[in-house]
């Protein structure tokens, strides 16, 4: 056997070494010590050490201060979020989407959850129909101006609706911006009621967004597909968006899994 043959197989042992342990302290709901993961995996104790402190480098597991438990770290928590992006922009929705940018003339978008964030997953756009210059996948920002954020804010509890603003702030962007509690939640009222949410003007001047929500076979909210145009063609518009979009939206959540 070669060197190189000897350190790849040396490799491919330290990776699936520190996949066991991240599924041992995944599996521990108050984290494991090096002497616990080291004795369950039959390593030795340095084994043990150098991966944990490699996995510990990367983030993927972490010590509460003045703890000696290994917890999983921000980047499996990142992992997880990129997976429930991935299981919902699939190529069959991808091409959901853009049959509504090409029927309503308009860039279409899908936003997901991203744990307690809202983020962009994809979006359908053209040259002729362009995005809105600020968004782009991952964009999770000033979710209490946009439609799609209104329409999954609206499938939240008032309890976690003022978890979300706490955290995030609700910002003035424009003049015609909600930026008052109450009046926020008098508007998720209403996107509960109707299961459709309009904006206009509210993120961007002379601009205007409406979202329908995407469900999971189990009926739960799991994402939402809007459409932009124009704030002065909403008007014209306004009856066939919402059918395009309701119907966007219905299409993809018969393409979602779980």
């Amino acid at each position: 056997m070669s060197a190189v043959e000897r350190r790849s197989g040396a490799g491919i042992q330290s990776a699936e070494r520190a996949l066991r342990i991240l599924e041992l302290v995944g599996a521990a709901p108050t984290g494991l010590t090096a002497a616990e993961i080291a004795e369950r995996l039959g390593l030795g104790q340095s084994t043990a050490y150098r991966l944990l402190a490699t996995l510990q480098h990367e983030d993927y597991l972490t010590r509460q201060p003045g703890e000696h438990r290994y917890i999983l770290g921000r980047s499996v928590d990142q992992l997880g979020r990129a997976l429930q992006v991935q299981l919902v922009a699939t190529d069959p929705v991808r091409a959901v989407l853009r049959a509504l940018h090409d029927t309503a003339h308009a860039p279409a978008y899908l936003t997901v959850f991203r744990g307690d964030d809202i983020a962009v997953a994809h979006i359908a756009d053209s040259p002729e129909h362009p995005r809105i210059g600020q968004l782009h996948v991952g964009f999770a920002e000033a979710s209490h101006t946009t439609a799609f954020g209104k329409l999954m804010l609206a499938s939240r509890d008032d309890a976690a609706v003022a978890r979300f603003l706490e955290k995030r702030g609700a910002a003035r962007l424009t003049a015609a911006s909600v930026t008052d509690v109450a009046t926020l939640r008098e508007q998720l009222d209403e996107v509960r009621a109707q299961q459709l949410a309009v904006e206009v003007e509210e993120y961007l001047p002379k601009l205007a967004c409406i979202a329908a929500p995407v469900r999971s076979p189990a009926g739960r909210v799991v994402g939402a597909v809007s459409v932009s145009v124009s704030a002065k063609d909403l008007p014209s518009r306004a009856w066939e968006l919402e059918r395009a979009v309701r119907r966007g939206a219905w299409q993809v959540s018969a393409r979602v899994a779980g």
